[in-house]
Protein backbone atom coordinates (compact mmCIF):
# COMPACT_ATOMS: atom_id res chain seq x y z
CA UNK A 1 0.00 0.00 0.00
CA UNK A 2 2.85 2.33 0.87
CA UNK A 3 4.52 1.62 -2.45
CA UNK A 4 1.35 2.57 -4.32
CA UNK A 5 1.10 5.80 -2.33
CA UNK A 6 4.77 6.57 -3.02
CA UNK A 7 4.28 6.03 -6.75
CA UNK A 8 1.12 8.15 -6.69
CA UNK A 9 2.88 11.03 -4.90
CA UNK A 10 5.82 10.81 -7.30
CA UNK A 11 3.58 10.71 -10.36
CA UNK A 12 1.72 13.86 -9.24
CA UNK A 13 4.89 15.93 -9.60
CA UNK A 14 5.38 17.25 -13.13
CA UNK A 15 9.01 18.07 -12.39
CA UNK A 16 9.63 14.55 -11.11
CA UNK A 17 8.13 13.00 -14.24
CA UNK A 18 10.19 15.25 -16.51
CA UNK A 19 13.33 14.47 -14.52
CA UNK A 20 12.63 10.75 -14.59
CA UNK A 21 12.09 10.79 -18.35
CA UNK A 22 15.37 12.66 -18.91
CA UNK A 23 17.33 10.24 -16.73
CA UNK A 24 15.78 7.14 -18.30
CA UNK A 25 16.47 8.57 -21.74
CA UNK A 26 20.14 9.16 -20.97
CA UNK A 27 20.53 5.68 -19.46
CA UNK A 28 18.98 4.17 -22.59
CA UNK A 29 21.33 6.23 -24.74
CA UNK A 30 24.29 4.97 -22.71
CA UNK A 31 23.15 1.34 -22.89
CA UNK A 32 22.38 1.44 -26.60
CA UNK A 33 25.33 3.64 -27.59
CA UNK A 34 26.79 1.23 -30.20
CA UNK A 35 23.39 1.03 -31.90
CA UNK A 36 22.54 4.74 -31.73
CA UNK A 37 25.89 6.29 -32.65
CA UNK A 38 25.99 7.06 -36.41
CA UNK A 39 29.82 6.78 -36.47
CA UNK A 40 32.52 5.25 -34.26
CA UNK A 41 33.30 7.84 -31.57
CA UNK A 42 37.06 7.82 -32.20
CA UNK A 43 37.01 7.48 -36.01
CA UNK A 44 39.27 10.18 -37.51
CA UNK A 45 38.46 11.92 -40.78
CA UNK A 46 40.63 14.99 -41.26
CA UNK A 47 38.87 15.92 -44.48
CA UNK A 48 35.67 16.37 -42.44
CA UNK A 49 37.35 18.38 -39.64
CA UNK A 50 35.17 21.13 -38.12
CA UNK A 51 32.20 20.32 -40.33
CA UNK A 52 29.14 22.23 -39.09
CA UNK A 53 25.91 20.35 -38.34
CA UNK A 54 24.61 18.79 -41.54
CA UNK A 55 22.71 15.73 -42.76
CA UNK A 56 25.70 13.37 -42.51
CA UNK A 57 26.98 14.80 -39.22
CA UNK A 58 23.90 15.88 -37.27
CA UNK A 59 25.82 17.80 -34.60
CA UNK A 60 28.93 18.50 -36.66
CA UNK A 61 32.49 17.22 -36.19
CA UNK A 62 35.48 18.24 -34.09
CA UNK A 63 38.98 19.26 -35.15
CA UNK A 64 39.84 15.64 -35.98
CA UNK A 65 36.68 15.01 -37.97
CA UNK A 66 35.09 12.89 -35.23
CA UNK A 67 31.30 12.92 -34.96
CA UNK A 68 30.13 15.13 -32.09
CA UNK A 69 26.86 13.20 -31.84
CA UNK A 70 28.66 9.87 -31.51
CA UNK A 71 31.03 11.22 -28.90
CA UNK A 72 28.18 12.71 -26.87
CA UNK A 73 26.33 9.38 -27.00
CA UNK A 74 29.37 7.43 -25.81
CA UNK A 75 30.21 10.21 -23.36
CA UNK A 76 26.90 9.46 -21.62
CA UNK A 77 28.37 6.08 -20.70
CA UNK A 78 31.39 7.72 -19.11
CA UNK A 79 29.43 10.31 -17.14
CA UNK A 80 26.71 7.96 -15.87
CA UNK A 81 29.25 5.26 -15.04
CA UNK A 82 31.25 7.66 -12.92
CA UNK A 83 28.07 9.05 -11.33
CA UNK A 84 26.93 5.57 -10.27
CA UNK A 85 30.29 4.29 -9.02
CA UNK A 86 31.41 7.50 -7.30
CA UNK A 87 28.01 7.83 -5.59
CA UNK A 88 28.25 4.19 -4.47
CA UNK A 89 31.71 4.89 -3.01
CA UNK A 90 30.44 7.99 -1.18
CA UNK A 91 27.38 6.13 0.13
CA UNK A 92 29.49 3.12 1.12
CA UNK A 93 31.77 5.33 3.22
CA UNK A 94 29.28 7.83 4.58
CA UNK A 95 26.31 5.65 5.49
CA UNK A 96 28.13 3.19 7.83
CA UNK A 97 30.08 5.97 9.54
CA UNK A 98 26.95 8.07 9.98
CA UNK A 99 25.02 5.08 11.28
CA UNK A 100 27.66 4.21 13.88
CA UNK A 101 28.01 7.84 14.96
CA UNK A 102 24.28 8.37 15.29
CA UNK A 103 23.59 5.09 17.11
CA UNK A 104 26.48 4.95 19.57
CA UNK A 105 27.25 8.66 19.98
CA UNK A 106 30.04 9.62 22.39
CA UNK A 107 33.65 9.70 21.21
CA UNK A 108 32.79 7.88 17.99
CA UNK A 109 30.27 10.58 17.08
CA UNK A 110 32.84 13.28 17.85
CA UNK A 111 35.42 11.66 15.55
CA UNK A 112 32.99 11.24 12.66
CA UNK A 113 31.70 14.79 13.07
CA UNK A 114 35.26 16.06 13.12
CA UNK A 115 36.02 14.21 9.87
CA UNK A 116 32.85 15.61 8.31
CA UNK A 117 33.78 19.16 9.30
CA UNK A 118 37.32 18.65 8.03
CA UNK A 119 36.02 17.38 4.68
CA UNK A 120 33.62 20.30 4.32
CA UNK A 121 36.35 22.79 5.23
CA UNK A 122 37.84 22.39 1.74
CA UNK A 123 36.12 23.42 -1.50
CA UNK A 124 34.93 20.32 -3.35
CA UNK A 125 36.98 20.84 -6.49
CA UNK A 126 40.17 21.55 -4.51
CA UNK A 127 39.70 18.46 -2.36
CA UNK A 128 39.16 16.33 -5.47
CA UNK A 129 42.25 17.84 -7.10
CA UNK A 130 44.34 17.07 -4.01
CA UNK A 131 43.23 13.44 -4.00
CA UNK A 132 43.86 13.09 -7.72
CA UNK A 133 47.33 14.56 -7.24
CA UNK A 134 48.02 11.47 -5.12
CA UNK A 135 46.14 8.93 -7.25
CA UNK A 136 46.99 10.29 -10.68
CA UNK A 137 44.74 11.07 -13.64
CA UNK A 138 42.13 8.79 -15.21
CA UNK A 139 38.56 7.67 -14.74
CA UNK A 140 39.27 5.32 -11.84
CA UNK A 141 40.99 8.12 -9.95
CA UNK A 142 38.00 10.40 -10.61
CA UNK A 143 35.60 7.79 -9.20
CA UNK A 144 37.61 7.38 -6.01
CA UNK A 145 38.33 11.09 -5.56
CA UNK A 146 34.73 12.19 -6.04
CA UNK A 147 33.45 9.38 -3.80
CA UNK A 148 35.82 10.41 -1.01
CA UNK A 149 34.89 14.08 -1.39
CA UNK A 150 31.11 13.50 -1.19
CA UNK A 151 30.92 10.91 1.62
CA UNK A 152 30.37 13.57 4.32
CA UNK A 153 26.88 14.51 3.12
CA UNK A 154 25.66 10.92 3.36
CA UNK A 155 27.29 10.52 6.78
CA UNK A 156 25.58 13.60 8.17
CA UNK A 157 22.15 12.63 6.85
CA UNK A 158 22.44 9.07 8.20
CA UNK A 159 23.65 10.33 11.57
CA UNK A 160 20.73 12.75 11.84
CA UNK A 161 18.23 10.02 11.01
CA UNK A 162 19.72 7.60 13.54
CA UNK A 163 19.72 10.25 16.26
CA UNK A 164 16.00 10.86 15.63
CA UNK A 165 15.04 7.19 15.40
CA UNK A 166 17.14 5.44 18.04
CA UNK A 167 14.78 6.42 20.88
CA UNK A 168 11.58 5.45 19.04
CA UNK A 169 9.28 2.96 20.74
CA UNK A 170 9.85 0.17 18.23
CA UNK A 171 13.62 0.45 18.80
CA UNK A 172 13.12 0.31 22.57
CA UNK A 173 10.89 -2.73 22.11
CA UNK A 174 13.56 -4.45 20.03
CA UNK A 175 16.12 -3.80 22.76
CA UNK A 176 13.71 -5.12 25.38
CA UNK A 177 13.36 -8.47 23.63
CA UNK A 178 17.13 -8.83 23.41
CA UNK A 179 17.85 -7.78 19.81
CA UNK A 180 21.52 -7.07 19.19
CA UNK A 181 22.75 -3.62 18.21
CA UNK A 182 23.64 -4.89 14.73
CA UNK A 183 20.13 -6.28 14.24
CA UNK A 184 18.52 -3.06 15.44
CA UNK A 185 20.67 -1.01 13.07
CA UNK A 186 20.18 -3.31 10.08
CA UNK A 187 16.53 -4.30 10.49
CA UNK A 188 14.95 -1.25 12.11
CA UNK A 189 16.97 1.95 11.82
CA UNK A 190 18.58 1.68 8.40
CA UNK A 191 15.38 0.90 6.42
CA UNK A 192 13.66 3.88 8.04
CA UNK A 193 16.58 6.15 7.16
CA UNK A 194 16.64 5.44 3.43
CA UNK A 195 14.18 8.11 2.28
CA UNK A 196 16.48 11.16 2.70
CA UNK A 197 19.44 9.11 1.49
CA UNK A 198 17.63 8.35 -1.77
CA UNK A 199 16.93 12.04 -2.25
CA UNK A 200 20.55 12.91 -1.54
CA UNK A 201 21.69 10.16 -3.91
CA UNK A 202 19.64 11.57 -6.78
CA UNK A 203 20.77 15.15 -6.18
CA UNK A 204 24.33 14.01 -5.54
CA UNK A 205 24.61 12.18 -8.85
CA UNK A 206 24.02 15.43 -10.68
CA UNK A 207 26.79 17.05 -8.62
CA UNK A 208 29.11 14.13 -9.38
CA UNK A 209 28.58 14.59 -13.11
CA UNK A 210 29.43 18.28 -12.78
CA UNK A 211 32.63 17.61 -10.82
CA UNK A 212 33.66 14.90 -13.29
CA UNK A 213 33.10 17.29 -16.18
CA UNK A 214 35.15 19.92 -14.35
CA UNK A 215 38.05 17.50 -13.75
CA UNK A 216 37.94 16.30 -17.36
CA UNK A 217 37.85 19.93 -18.50
CA UNK A 218 41.11 20.42 -16.60
CA UNK A 219 42.58 17.32 -18.24
CA UNK A 220 42.53 15.18 -15.08
CA UNK A 221 39.56 12.95 -15.86
CA UNK A 222 38.97 10.89 -18.97
CA UNK A 223 42.10 10.78 -21.11
CA UNK A 224 42.11 11.00 -24.93
CA UNK A 225 40.64 9.47 -26.97
CA UNK A 226 37.94 8.48 -24.43
CA UNK A 227 34.82 10.57 -25.18
CA UNK A 228 33.99 12.76 -22.19
CA UNK A 229 31.67 15.76 -22.11
CA UNK A 230 34.08 17.78 -19.97
CA UNK A 231 37.04 17.00 -22.22
CA UNK A 232 34.96 17.94 -25.28
CA UNK A 233 34.24 21.31 -23.70
CA UNK A 234 37.93 21.81 -23.02
CA UNK A 235 38.96 20.88 -26.57
CA UNK A 236 36.31 23.17 -28.05
CA UNK A 237 37.60 26.30 -26.32
CA UNK A 238 40.14 26.94 -29.07
CA UNK A 239 37.35 26.94 -31.69
CA UNK A 240 34.68 28.75 -29.70
CA UNK A 241 34.01 31.39 -32.36
CA UNK A 242 34.79 29.36 -35.48
CA UNK A 243 32.98 26.16 -34.41
CA UNK A 244 30.63 26.86 -31.45
CA UNK A 245 28.96 23.45 -31.81
CA UNK A 246 32.05 21.84 -30.25
CA UNK A 247 31.10 23.30 -26.86
CA UNK A 248 27.38 23.96 -27.30
CA UNK A 249 26.18 20.36 -27.59
CA UNK A 250 28.34 18.78 -24.84
CA UNK A 251 27.31 21.66 -22.57
CA UNK A 252 23.64 21.00 -23.30
CA UNK A 253 24.12 17.30 -22.53
CA UNK A 254 25.64 18.12 -19.14
CA UNK A 255 22.90 20.64 -18.39
CA UNK A 256 20.10 18.22 -19.29
CA UNK A 257 21.35 15.24 -17.30
CA UNK A 258 22.08 17.36 -14.19
CA UNK A 259 18.65 18.99 -14.53
CA UNK A 260 17.08 15.53 -14.77
CA UNK A 261 18.72 14.33 -11.55
CA UNK A 262 17.77 17.52 -9.71
CA UNK A 263 14.14 17.35 -10.82
CA UNK A 264 13.92 13.67 -9.91
CA UNK A 265 15.49 14.38 -6.52
CA UNK A 266 12.89 17.04 -5.82
CA UNK A 267 10.13 14.62 -6.81
CA UNK A 268 11.52 11.89 -4.57
CA UNK A 269 11.75 14.31 -1.65
CA UNK A 270 8.12 15.32 -2.00
CA UNK A 271 6.95 11.72 -2.49
CA UNK A 272 8.93 10.29 0.44
CA UNK A 273 8.20 13.09 2.93
CA UNK A 274 4.51 13.10 3.90
CA UNK A 275 4.87 16.65 5.22
CA UNK A 276 5.70 17.85 1.69
CA UNK A 277 3.47 15.61 -0.37
CA UNK A 278 0.56 18.07 -0.38
CA UNK A 279 2.58 21.22 -0.90
CA UNK A 280 1.99 22.72 -4.30
CA UNK A 281 4.97 24.27 -5.94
Amino acid sequence: MKRHKLFFNFSKSTNAIIGGIIIVLFFLIALLAPLLAPHPPNALSLKDALTPPCREHTLGTDEFGRSILSRIIFGARVSLNIALIASAVALGIGMPLGALAGYYGGWLDSIVQGLVDLTWAFPTILAALAIMFILGTGLHSVMIAVGVVYWAGYARITRGQFLALREEEYVQAARAVGASNLRIIWRHLLPNSLAPLLVQLSLGMGQVILIEASLSFLGLGAQPPTPSWGAMLSNGRAYLLAAPWLTLFPGLAIMLVVLGFNLMGDGLRDALDPRLSHIKR
